[in-house]
């Protein structure tokens, strides 16, 4: 038995034409959608949910601050509602998206796994040249509509147990955290030195946190009492509602190849091994013109649907002058990763922060103006931010009026914004 979702030119192969979505379609998504309920009590609660319920265009990411995290010594990005980063090969931008993406795993408690997975501490930090009094550290600094946090961290002090030396030394060591509401000048609402954490209660004091912390891990992961921490939680679930996608497997062994036991999916895993099964849940939430108008215009004349008669969903299409539908192994690199494109920014459930490194990978040019235009069609209630090297990209995106583009050189081995000063040599890598 196959469920059968369609586009709007069917071959003359195809048995049946698309059904009716379930409610009207439209070109323009939802206006708006209020955060999680959990995260809008701890927002109440924190006394900060009574300006995100008339202000939610600003519900957003407006700055992140970086220093020492590899070719990031002192790097600060200003984001719009939508947002695109260029520049040449080498010059930081996969440093930037990686950079952002571990803000993610601190909420979730795999930081120290992700640092592990980059190489250990030593990896990440800023290998130039310092100055002599310049710790070897790394921090976050981020500036939401609602929140500012930080975080600091370095390595773990080698003397930390000189009994019984740890053979977790490349683990990251956290110096300070600290979230504020209201601005750089706001009430703190929490803050960490070290293994001492100080949280604000319920009743507006500040009070030393019962519960042990680990050093390689953030208060926002290790400190879970939304009742009387609402901050923490509000900030944890702000950080746990963003999604990255960075590379699709398109090899003989994807998952995308292959049929795969699927259940509603209004959200593309982050390797997009839920392709079919995200494409159908698309159809079936009354986006389905919206879909089928994206691949018309990067195919003409193709159609796709998703069949689960093979113990599994399974993504295929039919094309002009081809006399059957192809499955998903038999599909090109680029035609599998553009339908996870359009999977991932058609999804029916928008977050409030979209990140995109290097989309363009292994797309034909043609289908770049297609995917910059999927790009611009993104709900209003969701940021934003492409890394892109590919320059037709970045520049058909910048055209939209909420756009803003930084394009990054770089400055012998330092990350820096196109026309900033550094007063040294600035190398650009084309390619």
């Amino acid at each position: 038995m196959a469920a059968v979702t369609t586009a709007s030119s069917m071959p003359s192969t195809a048995c049946s034409a698309a059904p009716t979505p379930s409610r009207p379609a439209s070109t323009a998504w939802p206006a708006t959608a209020l955060p999680s309920s959990r995260k809008r009590h701890a927002l109440r609660r924190a006394g900060r949910y009574h300006r995100i319920r008339h202000q939610l265009p600003e519900f957003m990411l407006r700055t992140l601050h970086l220093r020492g995290y590899r070719s990031l010594r002192d790097f600060r990005l200003s984001l719009g509602r939508i947002t695109v980063v260029t520049g040449g090969n080498g010059v930081g931008k996969s440093n930037l998206y990686r950079a952002l993406a571990m803000l993610q795993r601190m909420a979730d408690g795999r930081f120290a796994e992700a640092v592990a997975q980059e190489g250990g501490m030593p990896s990440l930090l800023w290998a130039g040249e310092r100055r002599k009094e310049e710790l070897k550290r790394i921090t976050w600094e981020l500036s939401h509509a609602d929140f500012d946090f930080s975080m600091e961290c370095g390595l773990s002090p080698a003397d930390r147990n000189p009994v019984e030396p740890s053979k977790f030394q490349t683990d990251p060591d956290i110096k300070s955290e600290s979230i504020r509401f209201g601005g750089e000048k706001g009430r703190l609402m929490a803050k960490r030195r070290g293994p001492v954490i100080d949280l604000r209660n319920p009743e507006g004091k500040m009070e030393a946190s019962p519960l042990p912390v680990h050093a390689p891990e953030s208060m926002l992961s290790e400190i879970r009492d939304g009742l009387n921490f609402p901050a923490l939680t509000a900030v944890r679930e702000t950080l746990l509602g963003w999604r990255f996608y960075h590379q699709f497997r398109t090899d003989p062994d994807s998952p995308l190849r292959r049929p795969r036991i699927g259940s509603w999916s209004p959200v593309l895993a982050h390797d997009g091994s839920n392709l079919a099964a995200a494409l159908q849940s698309i159809g079936e939430s009354g986006w389905r013109i919206q879909l089928n108008e994206a691949v018309e215009a990067a195919f003409p004349g193709t159609s796709w649907r998703a069949v689960d008669d093979s113990g599994g969903f399974q993504l295929q299409i039919a094309r002009p002058g081809v006399d059957r539908w192809m499955d998903a192994s038999e599909l090109s690199d680029g035609t599998l990763r553009f339908f996870c494109l359009c999977a991932a920014l058609l999804t029916p459930k928008p977050p409030p922060l979209l990140v995109f490194n290097e989309p363009e990978t292994s797309l034909h040019p043609d289908l770049l103006e297609p995917l910059a235009e999927l790009v611009l069609r993104t709900p209003p209630q969701t940021q934003i931010l492409v890394v892109t090297h590919a320059q037709q990209l970045a520049e058909r995106i910048a055209e939209h009026p909420d756009a803003k583009i930084t394009r990054l050189v770089s400055f012998e081995g330092e990350t820096r914004r196109e026309g900033e000063d550094s007063g040294k040599r600035v190398w650009t890598f084309d390619g």
